[in-house]
């Protein structure tokens, strides 16, 4: 079972702990060798944020680091920063004869609302051209003012699995969003981050990979 990463570890310890072998992931053995995996196109909000992605050990996920980005309300803000979206493409080379899916994501960030606002995060994965099966969000309510990490899991049952003997752009949304609600936005600021909540700079979001043998042909 996935368990939640720790605010306060380091990206490196985050990427070898959230992906150690000793996690139950539903599926085959990952495929042997290595698997090129890199960002194609990045839209949205943070088109200049993501920097790189690494496929861990193994094959049995990756890893994509940027610099973080959120959404805020109230004092300072402007009205196009309540809602922040991210759309990654990735390239995933993998082997003919196997087919992966998204099993789990963890990712973190930080929060800060005033008494009666709300805040959120969201993630979700599709393959281009499919419809977005696998997505999650997590709400907060203030007054809220801390770190947070979440881990989700995705049952095994509703796995959206790479089309076999197609190639077909990995598209990640990464997204956040705040509403003042009750809170008097013209005396307080609320906001919600995605990204680390404690040093080094850059956010690790890291994807679990369910593998499969495709059928012979």
């Amino acid at each position: 079972m996935f368990t939640p990463a720790l605010i306060a570890g380091t990206a490196a310890a985050l990427f070898a702990a959230a992906l150690s072998p000793a996690r139950s992931v539903p599926g085959d053995t990952p495929p042997p060798g290595s698997v090129l995996i890199e960002v194609a196109v990045v839209n949205g909000y943070c088109s200049s944020m993501f920097d790189s992605v690494a496929m861990a050990p193994g094959n049995i996920g990756f890893t994509l680091s940027a610099g973080g980005f959120g959404s805020r309300v109230g004092v300072g803000s402007k009205p196009d920063e309540a809602r922040r979206n991210c759309q990654v493409f990735l390239r995933v080379k993998a082997p003919k004869d196997y087919t992966y899916a998204i099993a789990g994501t963890d990712y973190e960030g930080s929060a800060s609302l005033a008494k009666g606002a709300r805040g959120y995060v969201r993630v979700a994965n599709y393959f281009q051209g499919r419809p977005s099966v696998n997505s999650r969000t997590h709400s907060f309510v203030g007054p809220f003012q801390e770190g947070w990490s979440e881990a989700d899991i995705f049952p095994s049952e509703s796995l959206d699995y790479s089309p076999c003997g197609e190639e077909r752009s990995l598209v990640l949304n990464l997204a956040t969003g705040v509403e003042a609600g009750t809170s008097d936005p013209s005396t307080t600021s609320s906001s919600v981050t995605y990204g680390p909540y404690l040093p080094p700079d850059s956010a690790q979001t890291v994807y679990h990979l369910a593998w499969k043998r495709c059928p012979a042909t």
